[in-house]
């Protein structure tokens, strides 16, 4: 089972009574953006936790491969976050490993450029090819990206992600397995990878 909230960083309400002393603590050195953002992100993870796994208070944290924020226990579920803009998404797999990427529909100087650089000669051949090519590069985009995060890999392995759109396949030399989501919600692309099967997909907006 896969879970998304999805949210605006000004509309969330921090739920303190499920986050610990440490992560208030570790908040409040932050500037305030980043303390909200911090918060919010956490406070929805908490959430998430306690409704579907009965969990009551956020569990403690660690920095993995590549800045990955994970759990020290390792048997509780696995979860990635992701921000763009105001908006904000944390997704948690209760059946193996998720990443997660979003991304605001904006303009962006010489995408076309940066797509040369970072996807396939395929995947620009499909791009070139859809009515809004700007809203294809980024559903692209996404879906290359939450599947660096699922492995817990840089952007410059980017090219290496190889996406199939009309095969719905996705393949990386660094991963063996990709399952994923895309979706877009109003002005917001949303793509989740996972390396086991998505039996149930939810997404909370």
């Amino acid at each position: 089972m896969l879970i998304v909230q999805l949210a605006n960083l000004n509309s969330v309400a921090i739920n303190y009574s499920l986050l610990s002393e440490q992560i208030i603590n570790d908040a409040n050195k932050m500037n305030e953006r980043r303390k909200k953002q911090f918060l919010a992100c956490r406070s929805i993870l908490a959430s998430l936790l306690n409704q579907y796994c009965q969990i009551e208070t956020l569990p403690t944290m660690i920095i993995g491969d590549n800045a990955r924020p994970c759990f020290l226990d390792s048997n509780l579920p696995d979860f990635n976050i992701s921000h763009s803009q105001d908006s904000v998404a944390v997704a948690i797999s209760l059946t193996g490993k998720v990443g997660l990427d979003i991304e605001v529909a904006r303009p962006r100087k010489n995408y076309q450029k940066v797509a040369k650089n970072f996807f396939a000669d395929t995947e620009c051949q499909w791009m070139r090819t859809q009515q809004d090519e700007l809203s294809a590069f980024w559903q692209l985009w996404t879906l290359k990206e939450s599947a660096l995060k699922l492995y817990a890999k840089g952007v410059w392995q980017m090219k290496s992600v190889k996406i199939d759109l009309a095969n719905k396949m996705i393949s990386a030399p660094f991963g063996g397995h990709f399952y994923y989501q895309y979706q877009q919600v109003g002005d917001i692309h949303l793509a989740v990878n996972c390396d086991k099967p998505i039996t149930h997909f939810v997404l909370n907006t």
